[in-house]
């Protein structure tokens, strides 16, 4: 996919996020996962590092399960290694591991 085309992307994503009601966490699940997982992605790709944030942190505070968080994490250690923050990519990874059932220190 080409940058512009990540640029429209992220563009309709927000479009979408912005109809999304007060409470849509709650009423609408799905669709605000989605929505906000997409959005991620995309500010990843076009290098948008506030809205990867801002959009992440989101997912993170109201994501009701941790497989549901995996799609912005994996998003957030992948900017924090390509803003070579390698020790904090590192100790997030093995958090999401740890999380996961994966102890990397036995």
């Amino acid at each position: 996919m080409e940058m512009s085309d990540y640029l429209s992307a992220l563009s309709f994503f927000e479009y979408g996020i912005s109809f999304l009601q007060e409470r849509h966490w709650q009423q609408d699940y799905d669709l605000s996962l989605e929505l906000f997982n997409c959005s991620t992605k995309s500010a990843y790709a076009v290098g948008d590092q506030d809205k990867l944030k801002l959009r992440s942190d989101e997912v993170l505070a109201f994501g009701r399960c941790f497989e549901d968080k995996l799609i912005v994490l994996y998003y957030f250690v992948s900017a924090l290694c390509d803003a070579c923050l390698l020790n904090e990519a590192i100790a997030k990874a093995i958090w999401v591991l740890s999380m996961l059932g994966d102890n990397l220190h036995q």
